[in-house]
């Protein structure tokens, strides 16, 4: 089949939702499907496995402040004038989304001849007035978590399947230290290092573990992965909290350079104070051998069995999160069995291979049926 990810951000941002058009469409690809992702014209293809076609668009920060939602719209909409007789030219057999803001454009193009099976996998709850009346150009709908699954069918009235978010076991794995790259991100021997890694905004809640740093012990360090318009507020907060000296903004990393810092790691934190769908940064840092404290909301809790492979905690309680780093930090045996039995169980429920096969099963039984 011909197959198309269809995401403005797809090489402008490197979050979950981008990861899984790259990782998704390279096990398609090596699946013997043709590949392609449509993408907006800022940054680069993730690797060569697939095929990438680059359109303008207007980011959405340039848009008039009439809320997140109307800026994102506003966004979609200047990209699919850019992209729109590319999609409907190409003779894709599968259009993959995202978003509900890539509707009115399935919209548009099956009214131009599209004749590609649709299919929306949802990346969240960015419904907005008027989402409802496009969403008719959606025939197949998937959601990577069954928490998130719910808030689609309730919107839209549809049978969501779920497909979980996976990883790639054999890139992301455990492996020895690096006294060296410990050293580089501010951590020793004997230290405990705590990793998070996603777009810095504000509902991330990375704030969070810089309080609960500010009462702990100075051996307890903190890498901070990744860059966002929050870096410079959570910069100034580790100054002002005086744990600047303890936390390493190592901004961004390069998906294929994540694995080998994150196996220097001790403990991965997502304590995000909005609803993660699914969370595959923590499936990530799972599949390195880290134990993993997550906000205990959205998906995540598909993710982290509480008491086996990590720790579920209060959304924004700052005392929980500073309780249980300090109890990760003062059982390190205990610790280091969470991450194991956290890598087994990507092993058995998480991978992009199965993700694919998934995906394939639901387009090839539409193929067939619109045959």
């Amino acid at each position: 089949m011909k197959v198309a990810f269809y995401n403005v951000t797809a090489t402008s941002i490197h979050g979950g939702l981008e990861t899984y058009c790259w990782e998704v469409g390279r096990a398609l690809a090596r699946r013997g499907h043709e590949v392609n992702i449509i993408a907006g014209d800022r940054g680069g293809a993730w690797h060569q496995e697939v095929a990438l076609h680059q359109f303008t668009f207007r980011p959405e920060n340039e848009w008039p402040d009439l809320g997140v939602r109307f800026r994102r719209l506003a966004e979609r909409l200047s990209f699919a004038r850019a992209s729109l007789d590319h999609l409907v030219d190409s003779g894709y057999d599968a259009v993959i989304v995202n978003k509900p803001f890539d509707f009115p454009i399935l919209w548009r193009a099956r009214r131009r001849g599209l004749r590609a099976l649709t299919l929306f996998r949802s990346g969240g709850t960015d419904f907005y007035p008027g989402d409802r009346w496009f969403a008719g150009a959606i025939q197949y709908w998937v959601s990577s978590s069954h928490y998130n699954a719910q808030q689609v069918r309730i919107r839209y009235g549809r049978s969501v399947e779920v497909i979980h978010n996976g990883v790639d076991i054999d890139v992301f794995h455990p492996a020895a230290w690096d006294a060296g790259l410990r050293a580089e991100m501010g951590a020793g021997p004997e230290d405990l290092l705590i990793a998070s890694v996603g777009r810095l905004v504000g509902w991330k809640g990375i704030r969070i573990i810089l309080e609960a740093l500010a009462d702990l012990p100075g051996q307890i360090c903190f890498v901070v992965v990744g860059t966002g318009p929050e870096e410079a507020a959570l910069r100034s907060q580790a100054t002002a909290l005086g744990v600047a000296e303890r936390v390493h903004f190592a901004g961004h990393v390069n998906h294929a350079d994540l694995p080998r810092l994150l196996a220097q790691c001790d403990l991965f934190v997502q304590p995000s104070i909005g609803e993660e769908a699914f969370g595959i940064s923590v499936v990530e840092a799972m599949a390195c051998g880290l134990p993993v404290l997550a906000s205990n909301n959205g998906g995540l809790p598909e993710i982290v069995v509480e008491g086996e492979t990590g720790s579920l905690l209060p959304p924004g309680d700052v005392q929980c999160w500073r309780n249980a780093i300090a109890q990760a930090a003062g059982d390190r045996h205990s610790s280091r069995a969470r991450g194991a039995a956290g890598r087994l169980r990507v092993e058995r429920n998480f991978s992009w291979a199965a993700n694919a096969m998934r995906h394939e099963a639901i387009l090839e039984s539409g193929a067939c049926a619109a045959s």
